[in-house]
């Protein structure tokens, strides 16, 4: 789940692109592990469920005015999953846990922005919606398919070469599903991965169309010690 989650952002999780809803319904679905059973109980969640997502990405604008410009993030997204393949991302901060919507971040490419500086990211349209979807077996996608106030994505500020300030929006790309792999990663939790190769370019507002690149990987897992968040399909 950006889940984005984003850094689920985590940004989830990624901090992301969106995503339209294809196909029939997914195979897919969230699970709870219960540890604290002798042989492991796996449950379906038929209700939502809060989790957290904590994740680093790298986003970058590959036609920014004055140069290519990229960030990497670390951050921490809140949300549920369930009830089956849904989930939810609700914010994501700087913080586990925390309200600070603007997350710092260090420059891998400072493009027209002012060596030395701090840039931020933050997330716009939240919540985002998302939900588990079978790409071609075993590979197993979680799509963001909207926001609640328009378009996912991120919003990147930074100072400039002149002293002032830079904001760069980078949104879907209507019409193209994100598609960050996820998968079960041992007793940690969920694991999406971002890459090129299998998320669609967005649409920046200093580099214009198929600008916006993510990649990284993000981590879901339950508040809960006694609970282990899986993906599986139905029995």
């Amino acid at each position: 789940m950006l889940r984005i989650q984003i850094i689920g952002l985590a940004f989830a999780s990624a901090i992301v692109m969106s995503a339209l809803a294809t196909g029939s319904a997914s195979a897919e679905n969230w699970q709870w592990l219960l540890f604290h059973s002798e042989t492991g109980v796996h449950l379906l969640l038929n209700k939502e469920e809060l989790v957290e997502t904590e994740g680093l990405l790298l986003l970058e604008d590959s036609k920014a005015t004055g140069g290519a410009s990229a960030v990497h993030c670390h951050g921490f997204d809140l949300g549920t999953i369930g009830p089956h393949a849904l989930d939810l991302i609700l914010s994501i901060t700087a913080e586990p846990l925390g309200t600070k919507k603007s997350i710092p971040c260090t420059f891998d490419k400072v493009g027209a922005c002012k060596s030395g500086t701090t840039p931020t990211v933050e997330a716009v349209n939240l919540p985002w919606h998302t939900e588990l979807v079978e790409l071609k077996a075993p590979k197993v996608s979680d799509l963001l398919l909207g926001g609640g106030a328009g378009k996912p994505g991120y919003v990147t500020t930074c100072t400039n070469i002149l002293g002032g300030t830079t904001k760069d929006e980078c949104l879907e790309e209507a019409g193209q599903p994100a598609a960050p792999f996820v998968s079960n990663d041992g007793l940690l939790g969920v694991q999406a991965t971002f890459s090129e190769e299998n998320t669609p370019p967005a649409k920046c507002s200093l580099g214009g169309e198929k600008a916006g690149h993510v990649s990284g990987t993000v981590l879901t897992k339950s508040p809960s010690a006694t609970l282990l968040v899986l993906i599986s399909p139905l029995p």
